[in-house]
């Protein structure tokens, strides 16, 4: 009878282990794609994002995407700057994001723009130069 309930016990604790684990990897993130248009080739496009610690820092060339995988109940913040334009954005926020696997943000020439569904795309911030 000890062996059984040792053994339950040793389930239990792995089952509770794989939970824990599997909750905190489950693929969330965002991705921020450079969509200027063309003439905008040669302006680099400076893109910081942080949380409680500078998570990445890229300049994005023309359509390339940054991806960040996220902690589900942590805001990331977004800084991008364009020649003399900036712009800031929370590129995942647990109060508005939760229960979404991805957030995408396209920037644009007239600043971001945030979709769940990488197809319809509401604008967010745009660019200021103060």
């Amino acid at each position: 009878m000890a062996n059984h309930s040792l053994l339950f016990s040793l389930a239990l604790v792995i089952f509770f282990l794989c939970a824990t684990l599997h909750a905190e990897s489950s693929t969330t993130g965002f991705e921020i794609k450079n969509d200027l248009p063309k003439e905008y080739a040669d302006v680099p496009l400076d893109i910081l994002v942080k949380s409680d610690k500078l998570i990445d820092h890229q300049v994005l060339k023309e359509r390339e995407t940054l991806k960040v995988g996220v902690t589900q109940n942590a805001i990331y913040y977004v800084r991008a700057i364009l020649g003399n334009e900036f712009a800031s954005v929370h590129g995942f926020d647990p109060s508005r994001d939760a229960g979404h696997e991805t957030v995408f943000w396209l920037v644009k020439e007239d600043g971001f723009y945030f979709s769940y569904d990488n197809a319809s795309w509401k604008k967010d911030s745009p660019w200021d130069t103060e």
